[in-house]
């Protein structure tokens, strides 16, 4: 069963900024919330999918996710998570004055230097002046980095909405079209249709995409392509690698450098 997480913890934020690392488990729900601060979420390990104002981004390890001030927002968790947020007080990011996505919520793609500097602001052997270099830094950098489309479009009906997300937190990759109308409480022609106008995609489109988000996570801990691809279903570890080529541009092993 779901735990629904419903508490908010407490941050200092008075620097300017704030950090936050916390566990989750698969199955996890965040509950509806929101913060007077802007928000950066970085999942070291783990998928999410973040949801706020009927959009939905699925964040794995090699994303990660700016949310404004006072944006209401939720998020489930597909695998154990090992999440770092940083906060940062509105005066503090008006001081990058390049930062003009400050408004938008939307997903960049995680560098070296990113992690570094997340890992550094949460390392306590740095001295407050290290850390307020390091927040300032990182909000330049958030400035500089492409925004990413939300690359796996989520159901916004809510039926199909709970079809996929079955799919998703259990590995049910197998499920055929009629199980999953039958979950929806639809027709399979229903379904299909408003799937189609949901997603943009197919039903078989969208898992092909759906397995190749949830791989990355098992790519950031290091699972060898053989054991990803029988856990999400593929027939070898060749038709995966041809799958993670199609829709991410690039083998699992470029992805990773």
């Amino acid at each position: 069963m779901p735990n629904k997480i419903d508490d908010t913890p407490k941050v200092n934020t008075q620097p300017g900024w704030g950090c936050l690392a916390r566990t989750y488990e698969r199955g996890d729900i965040r509950l509806p919330h929101s913060h007077p601060q802007g928000q950066l979420l970085f999942a070291i390990t783990g998928v999410m999918l973040v949801e706020s104002a009927n959009k939905r981004w699925v964040i794995p390890p090699q994303r990660a996710l700016w949310l404004p001030s006072y944006v209401e927002h939720t998020f489930n968790v597909f695998s154990r998570t090992e999440l770092r947020t940083v906060y940062f007080e509105p005066p503090f990011i008006a001081l990058c004055q390049d930062f003009k996505a400050r408004d938008e919520v939307h997903v960049i793609a995680v560098t070296d230097l990113f992690r570094q500097l997340i890992a550094g602001m949460f390392d306590q052997n740095y001295n407050a002046e290290s850390h307020r270099l390091m927040a300032s830094l990182l909000l330049q950098v958030l400035s500089e980095t492409e925004i990413l489309p939300a690359a796996l479009p989520m159901p916004l009906d809510s039926r199909l909405h709970r079809a996929a997300l079955e799919m998703m937190m259990h590995n049910n990759w197998h499920a055929s079209l009629s199980q999953l109308a039958e979950l929806a409480t639809m027709s399979e022609r229903t379904f299909s249709r408003q799937f189609v106008k949901d997603t943009g995609f197919t039903l078989r489109g969208w898992k092909q995409w759906a397995r190749i988000y949830a791989s990355l996570d098992l790519l950031a801990n290091g699972i060898s392509l053989k054991q990803i691809a029988f856990q999400l279903g593929f027939s070898c570890p060749a038709a995966f690698t041809a799958a993670f080529r199609e829709v991410m541009g690039s083998t699992p092993g470029q992805f990773q450098q």
